[in-house]
Formats: C-alpha cells, sequence, structure tokens
C-alpha cells in the first residue's frame, strides 16, 4: 500500500510519526512524503530513512500546497492498489492497518478509517477522553520538543502501545459510518473513479465522505465509509509549534471553497453521519451543561485517572 503524508515543517513530530508507523504497522508500504517547502529539516529526515532501507519516496515543493493538491500529487506517485491518506500529527497502534486493509479487500468497503478520539466506539466515552487530550494537549510538560509530544502521550495514556491494543481488541466487533480525516484508506480504484480529492475543498476528508454516501444511495457503491473499533490512531489535534513558521498556501487552481459552498445545506443534514455534529447546527442547552460539566471534571481530576480504569479494562 501507499501512504501518502503532506508535511510543512514539525520535526520531532515527524520523527515520532514516523517511528510509531514503521513500528506499527503489520503490511508492508511505501511512505510518499510531500514536503511542501519545509523550512526545517523534516525532509532530510526522511531522505535519512530513506537511505537506511525504509520504502520511501520524498517529493520536494517548492512552495506549500494545500492539503487535497499534496494528497492527490503523492497518490499520483504511486501505484499500490491501497491508498493510506495521512496527516503527520498522528500516531498509530499494533496492526493499526490489518484490520483496515481487510475491510477494503475482503469486505470491499470504498474508505475505511479508524476509530480515535474524536469519533470513538464508546459513544458515552467520546466527550470523556476528547476532554481530556484537551486538557493534556494544551499544556507544555517539558521545553524539549520531542519530550514533550512524548510526555503527553505518557500522560494520557501510560503505555500507548498497551492500551491501544487494548482498546482494538475491546471493540474490534464495533464499526460506523464516518471517517477520520486524519487517516484513513481508499482502494486506487474507488479514489481514480472519483477522480481523486476535490482540490476546491479543505476539508477533503468530509467531501470525499459525502460523494461516496450519495453515490452509495444511487446504487453506485454498496457501503458507507466506515470506521473501524479494531483500529485505534491517536491524532494529536492542533500540534503546531509556535516556534514553527508556516508558509502561505500556493495553489493554482481556483479558489478554496467551504463544504458548504459546494453541497447544499440539505444535503449535508441527509448524508452526514453524525447528526448531532452537523456543520452548522446549534447544540442544544443541555448538549451544552453538559460539556461544561466535562470540561471541569476533567480540569479538576479525570486527567490525571488511569485510562485503564475509564474504560474498564
Amino acid at each position: 500500500m501507499d501512504l501518502v503524508v503532506p508535511i510543512h515543517g514539525h520535526l520531532e513530530l515527524n520523527r515520532l510519526f514516523f517511528h510509531y508507523l514503521a513500528k506499527n504497522t503489520h503490511h508492508s508500504f511505501r511512505l510518499i512524503v510531500v514536503d511542501n517547502f519545509s523550512q526545517d529539516q523534516s525532509a532530510a529526515f526522511f531522505e535519512e530513512q530513506q537511505k537506511a532501507g525504509h520504502h520511501i519516496l520524498v517529493i520536494r515543493n517548492p512552495g506549500n500546497q494545500c492539503y487535497p493538491v499534496s494528497i492527490n500529487q503523492g497518490a499520483m506517485a504511486g501505484s499500490a492498489p491501497i491508498i493510506g491518506l495521512l496527516n503527520n500529527d498522528i500516531i498509530v497502534a499494533p496492526g493499526w492497518d490489518k484490520p483496515l486493509v481487510r475491510s477494503l479487500m475482503e469486505d470491499r468497503v470504498p474508505v475505511v478509517s479508524p476509530a480515535g478520539l474524536e469519533h470513538f466506539p464508546d459513544k458515552k466515552l467520546e466527550d470523556v477522553l476528547y476532554y481530556r487530550w484537551r486538557y493534556v494537549n494544551r499544556r507544555i510538560w517539558d521545553r524539549n520538543q520531542r519530550e514533550n509530544l512524548e510526555k503527553k502521550i505518557s500522560i494520557m495514556y501510560g503505555d500507548f502501545n498497551d492500551i491501544s491494543s487494548k482498546i482494538q481488541k475491546k471493540y474490534e466487533d464495533i464499526s460506523f459510518q464516518g471517517i477520520m480525516g486524519h487517516c484513513h484508506l481508499i482502494s486506487r480504484t474507488v479514489f481514480e473513479q472519483l477522480g481523486g480529492l476535490d482540490p476546491r475543498i479543505q476539508s477533503a476528508d468530509w467531501d470525499l465522505y459525502l460523494q461516496i454516501e450519495k453515490l452509495k444511495r444511487e446504487g453506485r457503491f454498496d457501503q458507507s465509509p466506515m470506521i473501524l473499533g479494531s483500529s485505534f490512531v491517536h491524532h494529536f489535534i492542533r500540534a503546531t509549534d509556535a516556534s514553527s513558521k508556516r508558509l502561505p498556501v500556493v495553489c493554482s487552481h481556483p479558489p478554496h471553497l467551504k463544504l458548504e459552498e459546494k453541497w447544499s445545506r440539505s444535503d449535508i443534514i441527509d448524508l452526514w453521519p453524525f447528526k448531532d455534529q452537523v456543520p452548522g447546527s446549534k447544540r442544544s442547552l443541555s448538549q451544552k451543561t453538559k460539556k461544561r460539566i466535562l470540561k471541569m471534571k476533567t480540569w479538576l481530576y479525570s486527567w490525571k485517572s488511569d485510562l485503564k480504569e475509564i474504560i474498564s479494562m
């Protein structure tokens, strides 16, 4: 499989991303790194890994391309029957790819994603875990960038490989409609059938979901994009480093559009898999109150709790 990851700086994040990817991926893969004019040594780091024997292709761009253009560029440089669309601010659990590949190849699901903090198999725990991570992620635990990232993971999970493996085992029989923008696999046939990602849409993951779900209802696909509880990937969510300068995006295609500018409001409401999270919808008073209480509990004590106890393992 070809795993495509666009990058723009954040060397230490790239090191951590690749460490877990190389260690925890079951299937053989080629990593296609689309470097969008990083101002640090990120591209050189991946080139060093290539020289060390890892199957990596580094594409250096002269400017900072947008996400969908970068993904399309990387996908076109590959030929494997499965394409992975990855962000570099993730760390993957042991064997994360095995159930996803099986679902694509055997069950013919057009797009599959791992579960994560944004969409967790146990919906009662989803907000609890999300706010726990928000608390941990917003704080600086060490002045060394790499140590800071690793301490965040340690405080959040304890032993990440151990607890993520247990999460995958506990929820292996659960799957639900949706997509994870930071990590999803798609068959090359489907990707090419759709013409790749629409370069105008920065929210390319949800545009991809809406396209496939609409085509499924028209009878052109048998299944919806799915999230599998048997696969887990941690997403840092805004793991930006204040010391890293981000260059403006340089694109030659038509102007970027918001999802709501391409899709009608009625289509979004009808096709969106998470009815309590439809873009533009207002939260009820009870939902707002619940989230305030969760935030308060997190700040006071729950961020310190053993994650195994929270998830009841």
